[in-house]
């Protein structure tokens, strides 16, 4: 590979020749999804597919205890999680913590950069969720979680590819926060669709991470809208890994399609605020 190569060149040769393996999928979050959308779901199934994994258990117990779902007294249990908060939110938790293993990194800078990547994905998943639930979609409000949480995954692959290439000594550093961003923003669509399909993963995800950031995008997607509207609106409050963008939310396109008045759009930043403390 030449060596005069930019690093974004770099980065696109290795991730397009799958020179560094991708971050694995943890499907826990969705078997558990799986069984929540059964005709009568069985408690105990949950429960056991948590308790399984002590990891999962930790970090299920310690979300279901944040600010975010905090009851009067703390949940001890999976089975007292599942009492109090119902199937549907465990199995929000669950995915969440099925898939934050996979933002770490050994090198510092890295590891930071994932941190605040990883509280974006999460603040958008919440926010997709409330969207669908406030603009007649409550059917697919987990699916509006689900996509939520995964648009971004081609910055993580992105993230990861960069840290390995450091290591194997290809690049000497992390270049500038400038061109690391221009990187994650000229990459992550595509290769999050590719990284979504290899995951095996329903194609609407997949669609979402690729067309989330398109000018020109199909407006009868709804899934892909409320993704696009709740990404604006991390943006907007700058929950994410570049500072705050100057967006009037009530005035997208987006919040149009969905028929979101100013004042959903108010409650949409508090609902994100709130978010943040399940990070």
């Amino acid at each position: 590979m030449p060596q005069e190569k930019s690093f974004i060149d770099i980065l696109d040769y290795c991730l397009k020749h799958k020179n560094i393996s991708p971050p694995v999928f943890n499907k826990t979050g969705m078997q558990i999804r799986e069984e929540v959308a059964r005709e009568e779901p069985d408690n105990r199934v949950i429960e056991k597919i948590i308790t399984c994994d002590q990891a999962l258990t930790s970090e299920v117990l310690r979300t279901a205890n944040s600010v975010f779902f905090k009851g009067l007294s703390k949940i001890t249990t999976i089975r007292n999680a599942i009492v109090r908060l119902g199937m549907k939110e465990i199995a929000n938790i669950a995915l969440m913590a099925s898939q934050k293993s996979n933002f770490t990194s050994k090198n510092k800078i890295i590891h930071r950069i994932m941190h605040t990547l990883w509280k974006h994905s999460v603040v958008c998943a919440a926010g997709s969720e409330w969207i669908a639930l406030n603009c007649g979609m409550k059917n697919r409000s987990q699916e509006a979680f689900t996509a939520g949480l995964l648009h971004d995954m081609g910055k993580l692959y992105i993230l990861i590819v960069t840290e390995a290439l450091i290591r194997a000594g290809n690049i000497k550093q992390i270049p500038s926060m400038t061109i690391l961003h221009e990187a994650l923003d000229s990459l992550h669509t595509h290769y999050g669709y590719e990284l979504l399909m290899k995951w095996n993963l329903p194609d609407a995800y997949a669609h979402i991470a690729r067309d989330h950031h398109l000018d020109e995008y199909d407006e009868d997607d709804i899934l892909l809208t409320i993704v696009r509207l709740a990404n604006l609106a991390c943006n907007q409050q700058g929950i994410g890994i570049k500072p705050p963008a100057d967006i009037i939310l009530a005035a997208t396109p987006e919040a149009d399609n969905l028929g979101l008045s100013e004042i959903q759009m108010a409650e949409l930043e508090i609902k994100l605020e709130d978010a943040i403390s399940l990070v």
